[in-house]
């Protein structure tokens, strides 16, 4: 009781704000965004099916069974399109309409690994929509009999891929958005309590996600509630968004439709409230968006130093990044800086993390880590790891990798006290004279007997001085770890109070053919990506960015 007192006595100051500010909350550009939908013809199917393959696939699949290469390291799991149930719907039975693939490519899928596609052109994206339409179609055609296997070995012909493609919606079972009336303190504290004995069971009495949590989608993957004061939702905060949401549900999820449950009122004032517990704005910041990173031209040396003054000179891009497998408590974005001078390129990269994690020695932890990933395409493939034709270039730091020389982390770091034997390969060793666990650490043994530092493997080396890695990859499973002699980046992380700061340094040229290279006046897409080691953060668990364009300033 408290609790709601509390919350009631915060409405008359949430509809001051909310009629104060409700501008924010009206349908942002991308929500349902007005673009003609073009015919459908040959010609842009096959453009949609190169996209969906080239960016697509990885996830969804080649056929949309979301069985793709990257599906395991994802959650939510991506959406499987052969059984054509789709979450977000304008229709009262659960049929999704093509403008509502359209929004959802576009805007992505807050709250999961699903970027936002909208820096491609309308009609790309509508290529996408009826592809992903064809895809979604091919099981209920074979039921038909229209698709037969004869059909499919012969070949699809063009005339019955276009019928599969124009599904038809029945009109009267679109979601009509009603007016929506103002919002007053008298109409959130009935929003307030409609929640209370509605939502709350699910989404808890603060709409912090906290209520019941044994919760399965309709294929039997657990799934969690919504926490509604991060303003991230699948579809938009918008109040139509909302307003659908309630109406025609989610389906396949345990979000029900509240149609004929609640008059139109009320399902208006328990919009408002649920807007009423975040702030405008918040979802935007999480957003993945492409943005553009400008490398300034100095004439001085560049500083290694994250904390120099020079670095504090450089204005920083903000980039939102998402966790593959999602939680709600995660690194949100990253604050990137660049610099260049005629020799080499740096950036500056930094993030909140409340607690420093840089042990790598003991295998029930984790090292906080960060990672740039590169493509000179004009066309660059997708995001994660690039493709067999289409190879990309990465930086990768690890905060464990700053131990170096007599501050190096080994197994007898963490156990100082473990009963250890002599082996031969142990190189600072007298035999029959006494020793502890720490004079057996790798450094002091023959590297022909540790076989991954003796056959040159650079993360192996208990030597190394290096606190980065250089790499390619031509898609998942692909990254190739450069050789030392090879490759030239560094990198120094400094965790201050609560942030880390990282810097990475490396040559604009490369000695290697094919190699990375930089040009003053010249661009490339630049990725990144975070590993939290107090959430486990590992090789694919991490948060990554869309791509961004990065230019080098003349």
């Amino acid at each position: 009781m408290p609790l709601l007192k509390k919350l009631g006595g915060l409405i008359v100051v949430l509809a001051i704000l909310l009629s104060a500010s409700f501008v924010f909350l009206k349908p942002s550009v991308l929500a349902r965004e007005s673009s003609k939908k073009p015919s459908v013809t040959e010609k842009i199917f096959k453009r949609g099916e190169v996209l969906y393959q080239k960016q697509c696939s990885v996830c969804h699949g080649a056929l949309g069974a979301a069985d793709g290469k990257a599906a395991y390291l994802l959650y939510p799991k991506p959406r499987d399109f052969i059984r054509d149930k789709f979450r977000l719907v304008s229709t009262k039975d659960m049929q999704a309409a093509d403008e509502d693939l359209f929004q959802t490519i576009g805007r992505g899928m807050p709250g999961s690994a699903m970027p936002p596609w909208e820096h491609l052109t309308a009609e790309d994206r509508w290529a996408l929509v009826y592809y992903v339409r064809y895809l979604s179609q091919m099981e209920p055609f074979k039921r038909s009999g229209e698709l037969t296997n004869e059909v499919l070995t012969s070949g699809i012909p063009w005339e019955l891929k276009k019928k599969m493609i124009d599904k038809k919606i029945d009109p009267q079972t679109l979601v009509v958005i009603s007016r929506e009336p103002p919002v007053t303190a008298e109409r959130l504290e009935n929003g307030r309590k409609l929640f209370a004995a509605s939502c709350a069971g699910c989404h808890g009495i603060e709409g912090k996600g906290d209520g019941r949590q044994e919760m399965i989608t309709n294929l039997g993957y657990p799934v969690r509630p919504r926490d509604l004061t991060a303003g991230i939702f699948k579809g938009s905060p918008d109040s139509a968004d909302l307003y659908r949401r309630m109406i025609a549900g989610i389906p396949g999820s345990p979000m029900p439709s509240y149609t004929g449950i609640f008059t139109d009122d009320q399902i208006w004032d328990m919009i408002h409230f649920v807007q009423s517990l975040s702030n405008p704005g918040m979802e935007e910041r999480v957003r993945l968006k492409r943005n553009r990173i400008k490398a300034q031209k100095i004439d001085a040396e560049i500083a290694l130093n994250p904390l120099d003054p020079q670095w504090a000179a450089v204005k920083p891009v903000y980039i939102a990044v998402t966790p593959l497998w999602w939680r709600d408590d995660h690194i949100q974005g990253i604050e990137v800086k660049a610099l260049h001078n005629k020799d080499q390129i740096a950036f500056d990269l930094q993030w909140s993390d409340p607690q420093k994690d840089d042990v790598v020695a003991n295998v029930h932890s984790f090292s906080d880590g960060a990672a740039l990933e590169f493509s000179k395409e004009k066309d660059p493939p997708f995001f994660g790891m690039g493709a067999a034709q289409q190879p990309v270039y990465l930086w990768h730091w690890k905060a464990g990798w700053e131990n170096v020389g007599e501050n190096r982390q080994d197994i007898e770091t963490e156990y100082p006290n473990a009963a250890v034997d002599w082996y031969e390969s142990q190189k600072n060793y007298v035999h029959g004279e006494s020793f502890d666990a720490g004079g057996s650490k790798a450094q002091f043994h023959d590297p022909r007997y540790l076989t991954g530092w003796g056959a040159g493997n650079p993360l192996s080396d208990p030597t190394s001085q290096r606190t980065a890695e250089e790499g390619m990859a031509s898609g998942l499973g692909t990254l190739t770890t450069q050789l030392p002699k090879s490759e030239n980046v560094d990198a120094r992380g400094v965790w201050d109070n609560g942030t880390w700061h990282v810097i990475f340094v490396r040559s604009l040229t490369s000695s290697d053919e094919g190699g990375l290279s930089f040009d003053a006046g010249g661009s490339a897409s630049v990725a990144f990506a975070v590993w939290d080691g107090s959430h486990r953060d590992r090789n694919g668990q991490k948060m990554v960015s869309i791509w961004n364009e990065l230019i080098l300033e003349r």
